[in-house]
């Protein structure tokens, strides 16, 4: 009877194992490890596989087709004019009038000029752009390599539980064998293993959900073999060279710039026409032709100019807000996150002898579970509080590194 009951335990196990094994080759492929893989390298994959780089190219061009424009003679595209008079429908004395000319858009005045401060705006909107998102996405990879580190150790450590729990089973298969513990005490240890069996399994999965993350976003089919590590950067406050802030600042410069051409756009610009004449009084006269030029400049309208700018100059107020939004977002998470490091470094000395001594209870308990002085339940009330220890120092000093990351990452400071 007892081997049979030892025999099932075995099977049931070795079943359990396969099938993780199997689930794990139909659903997915373990990343490839690599001891060369860089973060520089992880972020500039991240950086081609990002649906924002499409937009890159575009403000590149807007700002060029504003600068082209501020070269340009003239503030618009010039038109095509003609006209025609004939009195053949009315008292029909052979009166005629063609005329036919250019007109020309002229700018006003410090108009061009403001044409092209904008595109110059525009262009370093672009680049201040660039390097937020790339400071963006510098945060996203830090995240998936943290999740990575963080369901690698938690694999590592319920693999070293499960060889405890295999070994106390094994020890309790043979005091059982003796006759020096009963078949519950067994069946004890039993269900311990397989719910640690269980527990590494989830771990595993764990680990594969976070690889999946990791390909979606940076395309890689590789990951580093160990975690990066970050050094905490000497900075220690906000400057007006973070990438976000820059980029939010370049937001108001544009708007301003976008404000002061609805501004020029709602006074109209001045209409310089060159053509011809041609015309005749009657049929018994000859044509005559002449050279004609003339002048539209408009003017007044200041009501209906204030309407048409109000609206620009909210959305420069608007810029104005969320920079100074983002810039108190950032002082209160660079503070969180270093109030964080230091309560996570007071605590790990004390978390760390806890688990030295959760860990000297557990070796003590097994060895007196060998030498039949002691119950399962107790070896595995010892084998749960080892593991809890272990798993707290463990993600305790992730956490650190995690804290690190995001301290350099509210400074925008880039691996």
């Amino acid at each position: 009877m007892r081997k049979t009951i030892q025999a099932l335990s075995g099977v049931l196990l070795s079943f359990i194992l396969a099938a993780s094994t199997v689930a794990q080759h139909e659903h997915h492929q373990p990343l490839a490890l690599s001891p060369t893989l860089s973060f520089h390298d992880i972020l500039a994959n991240a950086l081609e596989q990002a649906p924002e780089a499409a937009m890159a190219p575009l403000r590149e061009e807007l700002a060029q087709n504003y600068i082209n424009a501020g070269k340009n003679w003239l503030a618009g595209r010039p038109a095509l004019t003609a006209g025609y008079l004939d009195d053949t429908a009315l008292d029909n004395q052979g009166l005629t009038e063609i005329e036919y000319g250019v007109q020309l858009p002229l700018w006003r005045l410090g108009e061009k000029a403001d044409t092209a401060r904008l595109g110059k705006s525009y262009q370093q909107q672009s680049q201040f752009w660039q390097q937020a998102q790339r400071v963006n996405l510098t945060g996203k990879v830090r995240i998936l390599l943290a999740d990575l580190a963080a369901a690698d150790q938690l694999l590592a450590n319920e693999r070293l539980i499960s060889a405890d729990a295999t070994q106390m089973h094994a020890v309790s298969q043979r005091l059982f064998s003796l006759g020096v513990i009963s078949k519950l005490e067994l069946m004890e240890s039993e269900h311990a293993l397989l719910e640690q069996q269980k527990r590494e399994i989830q771990a595993n999965a764990a680990v594969q959900d976070a690889e999946v993350v990791y390909r979606l976003v940076t395309g890689l089919l590789v990951r580093p073999e160990h975690p990066i590590q970050e050094v905490q950067s000497a900075q220690t406050e906000l400057t007006v060279e973070h990438p976000l802030l820059q980029f939010l600042q370049s937001e108001v410069t544009v708007a301003a710039a976008q404000a002061r051409q609805t501004e020029i756009a709602a006074k109209g610009s001045p209409q310089l026409t060159v053509g011809s004449r041609r015309q005749r009084s009657d049929r018994l006269q000859p044509y005559l032709d002449s050279v004609g030029i003339s002048l539209n400049i408009p003017f007044g309208g200041n009501a209906y100019v204030s309407a048409r700018t109000s609206a620009a100059r909210l959305q420069q107020a608007d810029a104005q807000v969320e920079y100074q939004n983002t810039l108190r977002t950032l002082q209160l998470a660079l503070h969180e996150a270093e109030h964080q490091l230091d309560l996570t470094r007071e605590a790990l000395p004390v978390v760390e002898q806890q688990a030295r001594l959760s860990t000297e209870r557990h070796q003590l308990a097994q060895k007196a579970f060998a030498a039949g002085e002691i119950t399962v339940v107790q070896v595995i009330s010892a084998l749960q509080a080892a593991r809890v220890s272990t798993r707290e120092l463990a993600a305790l000093k992730l956490q650190e590194q995690r804290l690190i990351g995001e301290y350099n990452q509210v400074l925008g400071v880039v691996p």
